[in-house]
């Protein structure tokens, strides 16, 4: 088989760029995914996805034994199917914001700063409900606000202002510090994965192939150009595919690193370690692993349960019912309806955590389907962490998973202020607006914890926000992968697109940026990436 251009993954970058490619019908384009289509009955219900971990949609990843976390191994989701970690996160759409693109720029990534990348977030979203300079509306992805909102997400949102925090309508807009409500990647209540926005419109193209279930084991690199890729097809034979143009990896941070070390590309001290002919020594392959850890809940007893709560279905399976017939009931919700973006302390300059707010009913698809209505709850994470981890192999076996070492707070500073955020949570929980509402349990509660009572809690507590990046990152440095351009170094007819080639991890949720880098990504490739017959 012969095709223009080879997408290996179908995530969130994937399905975008095979979208945009396929634009010009004389643009041949194959789409490889390990998973299939997502079928799971629970994957467009917004508050079902923590159940839909170590199931067929998901790879089932985890750490290695976390060694600041008291060796604690995490479970490390992420998406194997058409459209990836968007068919199993939390749906919210967060952008990052203008520091974040611009310390792109400033590390010598020409076309990445805040200005050049607001026109990709524009062309790629549809929002229902804001209509300014700064949001689309009629692009793909639709962006919606939460429905049936909990009755206690406007008391956190009074709570949160009452203590200095201001209010703040839009958190993609013109600033992003600030309380308010989050918007989801939703469509009519139900979820809008990059399979529905991007993958759904275009199946009925000619110039499109889509090859499910199968497993890319290695990419073709023959006198220093990528020819195309190998894959082993529903677990049974080994296929080749060959790319006329160019092969582009979009598999994420974790599954990118992977299949290029198993191809050769990376660390050769380390591809040596395990057997691996070195193609090309890129000592940045699978290295400088950025995530988000939190996880951290802070809880708050309600001291009327009924009177804030009401009623609602009482298990599970009723609750599917509900939202199946009319997307309504506690599991049209993620629960992750309000936060924001505030200080820790005051030695941080910028607003560096990330906060969220939870309804207690919201937690009943996180336990075996029992609601919680005795408590709500309140998390965060730091949005720039300084903590380094890394992708490697655990073998040359390309059906071995590879080794996931996020080194959570690894760096003192990732804990200082996570225990400043907990502070701040409580701070907000002890106003005044909750009074009437809130019980006489706060756990943890920093007034009687000592300092390394809470680090303790940290310690036991943090996992994934499902945010890893920067296993590929751009730049032009000695550990830099891609350049500006998301061309590999060193390789000709290849790129990497996707979570992996972020500098750094930016402020927020990473799922809206991967689809920006992802729509970036496609006109590099048109414009500059395609043989003449292509540009024509």
């Amino acid at each position: 088989m012969s095709f223009d251009y080879i997408i290996v993954g179908a995530g969130s970058a994937g399905c975008v760029l095979a979208n945009r490619l396929t634009e010009n019908p004389d643009c041949r384009v194959l789409l490889i995914e390990a998973g299939g289509e997502a079928t799971n009955r629970l994957v467009d219900s917004p508050g079902a996805m923590t159940r839909l971990a170590d199931t067929p949609v998901d790879w089932g990843f985890r750490t290695t034994p976390q060694a600041h976390l008291f060796d604690r191994v995490i479970p490390y989701p992420r998406g194997r199917a058409v459209g990836g970690s968007s068919v199993l996160n939390y749906l919210i759409y967060i952008r990052g914001n203008r520091g974040d693109y611009d310390h792109w720029r400033q590390l010598g990534n020409a076309g990445w700063a805040y200005d050049d990348v607001l026109p990709y977030f524009k062309r790629a979203e549809n929002n229902s409900s804001i209509r300014d300079d700064f949001h689309g509306e009629d692009g793909p992805l639709q962006v919606e606000n939460l429905p049936n909102p909990s009755p206690l997400r406007a008391t956190y949102l009074e709570a949160a202002k009452s203590i200095g925090i201001p209010f703040n309508h839009d958190f993609n807009g013109a600033s992003q510090a600030g309380c308010g409500c989050y918007q989801a990647t939703l469509k009519k209540g139900r979820r809008c994965s990059t399979a529905v926005a991007y993958i759904e419109p275009i199946l009925g193209r000619q110039n499109f192939h889509l090859v499910g279930h199968a497993i890319v084991t290695r990419l073709i690199v023959e006198n220093g150009r990528a020819r195309g890729v190998e894959y082993i097809a529903s677990g049974r034979t080994i296929e080749r595919a060959d790319a006329d143009v160019e092969v582009i990896c979009a598999a994420g941070a974790i599954g990118t690193p992977h299949l290029m070390m198993l191809s050769g590309l990376g660390p050769a001290d380390h591809l040596i370690e395990h057997g691996i002919h070195v193609v090309t020594d890129l000592p940045g392959v699978g290295r400088d692993l950025q995530d988000h850890m939190g996880s951290i809940d802070v809880r708050a007893t309600v001291r009327d349960p009924d009177a804030v709560y009401g009623s609602g279905p009482g298990d599970f399976a009723a609750s599917l019912d509900q939202f199946e017939r009319d997307s309504s009931g506690p599991l049209s919700t993620t629960g992750l309806e309000a936060g924001g973006f505030i200080r820790a302390d005051n030695d941080d300059a910028d607003s560096g955590l990330q906060i969220f707010f939870n309804p207690g009913t919201a937690e009943f698809f996180r336990t075996n389907g029992v609601a919680d209505r005795d408590h709500f709850y309140m998390s965060c994470y730091v949005c720039r962490p300084k903590s380094r981890g890394s992708v490697t192999l655990a073998s040359g076996n390309p059906l071995d998973s590879p080794l996931i070492n996020p080194n959570y707070l690894s760096h003192s500073d990732d804990l200082r202020l996570m225990i400043a955020g907990i502070h701040r949570l409580v701070e907000i929980i002890r106003a005044r607006p909750f009074d009437d509402i809130r019980g006489g349990l706060i756990e943890p509660d920093p007034t009687k914890l000592s300092k390394a009572d809470l680090e303790n809690v940290v310690r036991q507590s943090g996992t994934t926000n499902w945010h890893p990046t920067s296993t590929c990152r751009m730049g032009s440095d000695d550990q830099s992968v891609v350049d500006a351009e998301l061309r590999v170094h060193g390789v000709a007819g290849l790129r990497v697109c996707d979570a992996s080639v972020m500098p750094s991890l930016v402020s927020g949720n990473t799922n809206a940026p991967v689809i920006m880098i992802a729509e970036k990504g496609a006109d590099l490739i048109r414009n500059r990436g395609a043989s003449q017959r292509l540009r024509s």
